[in-house]
């Protein structure tokens, strides 16, 4: 295994799962790593696209907040979820994004003598740096002897750059594919008119720098880039349609003779943002019931540096909800403001432990860069309906610890 996979193991494949709030790896570390050097190089026309975050491999609230602010930059559903269309963003071909026939990059070993629409993606990733001189021809989806010297280059190209650990070997096994993903982003798909993403941002970087683009570094297959494109395939020589395919990734790489683990100015490990200021205060919630059996806890967090907070409210050992009558089908936790008595937020609660009779019940508030108020926290039944039955649990987090 190669640093990167040591450091946030463990290994996972890249677009092998969705990526949701809670999942560890590898894969999740690619996608924070992309994104902090997506914002050090793009220059969106609104602004940044969100602030940088700590690479960790776990996929935590800023991780659903930066892939939310992706999302949303792109035009796609801002779940805070990493699927197929998004990973289509990243450059990764997936389910029926799938790309050049297929199997998807990174899913099996490559050695030389194999073939399939993975080694068209291996060589057109490797062709848009130096190593198109190695391999000496557009992809052809067959891994051959150029290929694997060249694979041999990237390997101790990224070695050179820190990233230690590769085995021995033109193998393109997963610390490979890793290393490509982080520093190649071009290549896994054909670039056109209406296909968005980073790989869009390489190319505009790299025609930027031979003069052919003059605009904003966006990730937009807009009419500025396609011009730009068909400029370059003109002045190269080859078919000027606009569509960044592997002859065109191939005159990308005789033109930017660079080593892949800088592909745009920036080294790796990009520099970490400051870790967070986190304020954590918790208060108990006491039983408002007769039998006094139940309890709970609620906690209020504040990340002061990225300006957000969060209400996380759990209630122990609670009845099933139809105690307190047939029609009461879940509970709800409400935070109130003592000063107006205003109900700030009434949030739906979900059972969390396996057993029945009695049962956890939890929730999250969070509303993002609010402030929420030191008010009162209570506990209710609810029917489906949302109508409330009779209190539960209260506290009053201006008594927090």
């Amino acid at each position: 295994m190669a640093l990167f996979d040591d450091t946030f193991a463990p290994y996972v494949p890249f677009g092998s799962r969705n990526l949701s709030s809670g999942d560890t790896g590898t894969d999740v570390a690619i996608v924070q790593a992309v994104y902090d050097l997506m914002l050090e190089t793009m220059n969106p026309p609104l602004g940044p696209m969100g602030s940088p975050i700590s690479i960790t491999g776990t996929y935590g609230s800023s991780t659903v907040q930066a892939v939310k602010n992706i999302q949303s930059y792109f035009g796609l559903s801002a779940d805070g979820i990493v699927g197929p269309n998004t990973y289509f963003v990243f450059g990764q071909g997936v389910g029926s994004h799938t790309t050049y026939g297929g199997p998807v990059y990174g899913s099996r070993q490559l050695e030389q003598g194999m073939s399939g629409g993975d080694v068209t993606i291996l060589q057109n990733r490797l062709n848009c740096f130096r190593y198109a001189s190695i391999i000496g021809k557009p992809a052809t989806g067959t891994f051959d002897a150029a290929t694997a010297s060249a694979v041999l280059a990237f390997k101790a190209d990224a070695a050179s750059n820190g990233d230690t650990g590769f085995p021995a070997n033109a193998i393109a096994g997963f610390g490979f594919y890793d290393a490509t993903w982080i520093y190649t982003f071009a290549g896994g798909r054909a670039i056109q008119s209406g296909r968005n993403g980073f790989d869009v941002v390489f190319v505009q970087v790299i025609l930027k720098g031979l003069g052919f683009y003059s605009g904003r570094i966006t990730g937009y297959y807009d009419a500025a880039t396609l011009a730009a494109v068909k400029a370059f395939q003109t002045a190269q020589g080859i078919t000027s349609d606009g569509v960044v395919g592997p002859v065109t990734f191939y005159r990308i790489g005789k033109n930017n003779v660079k080593a892949a683990p800088k592909p745009l100015g920036i080294a790796w490990p990009p520099t970490a943002p400051p870790s967070p200021s986190v304020t954590v205060c918790s208060v108990g919630l006491t039983s408002q019931t007769m039998d006094l059996h139940p309890y709970g806890e609620a906690t209020h967090v504040i990340n002061q540096l990225e300006g957000f907070e969060s209400l996380d409210v759990v209630g122990n050992m609670l009845y099933p909800p139809s105690h307190y009558g047939s029609s009461y089908t879940g509970y709800v936790f409400t935070l109130t403001n003592p000063s107006t008595s205003t109900i700030v937020a009434t949030v739906k609660m979900t059972r969390v432990s396996t057993s029945t009779n009695p049962s956890d019940w939890a929730g999250a508030y969070s509303p993002g860069v609010s402030t929420i108020p030191e008010g009162i926290v209570r506990v209710y039944p609810v029917t489906s309906t949302n109508v409330k039955g009779p209190l539960v649990l209260e506290g009053n987090l201006q008594d927090c610890q």
